[in-house]
């Protein structure tokens, strides 16, 4: 089989090639510096903060690269902790795109092409917004296409071991941080290698040594890492190899990656907007000069070339979205945006092999004056991916430039200044684990407060095994807060509020009551003013508004659980909080959420006012189990009110839209069939 692969050449009057790589590097790191965060953000980032700074284990399948690389990072001598670890991320960023740079070259793009097509990658929306937080993907990114660039220079050179055992060492690499991407795209990198396979048929016993153990050590590290106990240690020692692969093999997050609420229908609309994505991520202009590029492989016949770079392409994209099982919605599109980071990368190299193509090209076409003088060409291939660069650095800056961000400091901030001295906080989910986590132990604000987690993940310090069945957790539990003196306090949470105390509600927290079984309400100036705040600034991305729109619900929740208990001095206190709720959906379904839970007939007129204002409000940020839960709402009024056929309407399209287990329309179309069977 023919590699037919092209050799660099160079346009009149072009950039040498160690200049403009280190311009594919510089560039994009200085723009990653200028705007990440100097605090802790949302995603994983506070967790992979929290395992930095102690080496500890993250979330499956662990990432102890990631962890080793932003744990030196953080031992630098300036800057805040966040700062170092976010850091970390942008120059493993930057470095990506100096490898899409060498491999656009060893494509044989010119550097000036090439140099365009790193920075349009460093500038894509979804890439930057990766290199600016303690995230895997900049590192998975750069892990890749050294893999490819090593490959594609070996098959050049196929008398050259250091090149393979060095591929075969940094693949294996890349199976320590996120192998299931790195799996999907094994098809790829092996077609790319398949021209010189007798070559490496002689040498495979070297290329699996070299593989093997750069892919176990680091698990090997993090298995024994587990048995020190460090700060963070997300499921505790791993004990056997079966605890191993369920960590690695990702086993304990399945209810994430398939939804059984999610059909084909969701995965038509992610591959939809995947393809808008790959249009639109490098600029339209970059996405035609790719199309381009790839057509010319392909005209070209270099099949091996093209092959390898669609088979990746597909992998990570068609293949994974078939694989998952998300809903599409606001915040699954969140989870998903990094997954497809090599695919923009692949993109940019066929850019790079367009963007050579046409310059070729263009002499022929316009003869006249375009090949003389000799600068020409290279002055118009500058002046044309310049523009490139800055239209897509302009269009992507405000929606990455999040220097100024504090939302989650001023959540953690609100929350820290309604605990009292010496409170013990049980966290649940990631929103509150993760940020509290890091301001606790990395920034060690509020030393006095005793942070735990109700499900046995994330801390050290936790008070059971994660896999005890729920009710031995709850015992543990009930145990615990008898036992203490000490102010018990926790977030929203699927097992605190079933222990048998009474709570009193803070807004954000709420605090168990030893000697009482009811719901009382507490007056809290500092959730009064961060909700306020919530709604009057809009957050900076994506992932603040779905943490945004969840802490006005608990809040707006707390606003209707204040109605109900009828004090007058609480209901006139936080009247503007409740007509500033009743302006925003996520106010509106969780102030009727709080009467219908807790409320009685009296009430019902008042949740369906509420329902009435928030049905024009619902937007795209409204996700399937929102939308099903105010079906569900109305079909219970409608119940109600004798209209049972209507009501059972109303259920149904619940289920439809949200056919999940936990939706509760399910029970009531089970009653509703229940007693029309009693009936007849």
């Amino acid at each position: 089989m023919r590699f037919n692969l092209p050799i660099p050449r160079r346009l009149p009057g072009d950039l040498i090639s160690v200049p403009a790589f280190a311009a594919a590097v510089i560039g994009p790191l200085g723009a990653y510096v200028l705007t990440l965060p100097r605090t802790v953000v949302l995603e994983d980032d506070g967790l992979f903060l929290m395992a930095g700074a102690s080496l500890g284990v993250a979330h499956p399948p662990g990432y102890p690269l990631y962890t080793l690389i932003c744990h030196l990072f953080m031992q630098l001598p300036f800057g805040t902790p966040a700062f170092l670890g976010h850091l970390s991320s942008a120059v493993l960023g930057a470095l990506a795109c100096g490898a899409v740079f060498v491999c656009a070259r060893l494509l044989g793009a010119a550097s000036v092409p090439a140099l365009v097509a790193a920075w349009l990658f460093g500038a894509s929306e979804h890439v930057w917004s990766q290199a600016i937080i303690a995230e895997v993907y900049t590192l998975n990114a750069l892990l890749f296409f050294a893999t490819y660039g090593l490959l594609l220079y070996g098959v050049r050179q196929p008398q050259r071991d250091w090149v393979w055992l060095t591929a075969a060492v940094v693949y294996g690499l890349s199976l320590t941080n996120h192998w299931p991407l790195m799996a999907l795209a094994a098809p790829g990198l092996a077609l790319v290698a398949l021209p010189a396979w007798r070559m490496l048929l002689r040498r495979w016993p070297l290329l699996l040594a070299g593989l093997l153990s750069s892919a176990v050590l680091p698990y090997v590290w993090m298995v024994r890492r587990s048995h020190q106990n460090p700060l963070l240690n997300f499921y505790g020692p791993i004990d056997s190899l079966r605890d191993l692969w369920f960590y690695i093999s990702r086993s304990g997050y399945s209810h994430i990656d398939l939804s059984p609420s999610a059909g084909w229908g969701d995965r038509l609309q992610f591959l939809q907007w995947l393809g808008h994505e790959t249009v639109w991520q490098l600029t339209l202009p970059g996405f035609i000069l790719a199309a381009v590029g790839l057509w010319s492989l392909l005209y070209r016949r270099q099949w091996v070339v093209a092959g390898s770079g669609l088979l990746v392409f597909l992998g990570n994209s068609v293949v994974l979205v078939v694989l998952l099982g998300f809903d599409f919605d606001y915040f699954h599109l969140v989870l998903f945006r990094p997954y497809s980071l090599v695919c923009y990368g692949l993109v940019a190299l066929w850019l790079a092999v367009g963007f050579h193509f046409l310059l070729d090209r263009l002499p022929i076409w316009l003869p006249f004056t375009f090949s003389r003088p000799a600068w020409l060409k290279s002055f118009v291939a500058v002046l044309a991916g310049v523009g490139m660069a800055m239209f897509a650095v302009q269009a992507h800056w405000q929606s990455n430039d999040r220097a100024g961000s504090h939302f989650t400091e001023r959540y953690a901030e609100t929350v820290f200044e309604l605990l009292p001295r010496d409170a013990v906080l049980f966290t649940y989910g990631d929103p509150d684990s993760i940020p509290f986590g890091y301001y606790r132990f990395v920034e060690d604000r509020r030393p006095d407060v005793t942070l735990l987690n109700t499900q046995g993940l994330v801390f050290s310090n936790r008070l059971y095994n994660w896999r005890l069945p729920r009710e031995r957790k709850q015992k543990v539990l009930r145990e615990f807060v008898n036992k203490t003196e000490r102010p018990v306090f926790f977030t929203d949470d699927s097992i605190m509020p079933y222990l048998g105390f009474g709570i009193r509600h803070h807004g954000f927290v709420k605090e168990i009551v030893r000697a009482g079984t009811q719901i009382e309400v507490a007056i809290q100036p500092a959730g009064k003013r961060f909700f306020e705040e919530l709604l009057s600034h809009p957050p900076q991305d994506r992932r603040e508004w779905h943490e945004r729109n969840r802490q006005i619900s608990l809040f707006a929740n707390y606003l209707g659980l204040a109605m109900l208990s009828g004090a007058t001095t609480s209901v006139e206190w936080l009247q503007h909080s409740v007509a500033l709720a009743e302006q925003n959906i996520h106010g509106l379904m969780g102030m009727a959420d709080a009467l219908l839970g807790h409320g009685d007939p009296s009430h019902y007129a008042q949740i369906e006012a509420w329902l009435e204002k928030a049905k024009p409000l619902q937007d795209e940020l409204v996700d399937k189990e929102q939308r099903a839960r105010f079906l569900y709402m109305q079909g219970f009024l409608r119940h109600y009110r004798g209209e049972t056929e209507a009501a059972r309407v109303l259920f149904k399209q619940s289920l439809t839209i949200y056919p999940h287990p936990s939706n509760a329309s399910i029970n009531a179309l089970r009653q509703l069939a229940a007693a029309r069977k009693g009936n007849q």
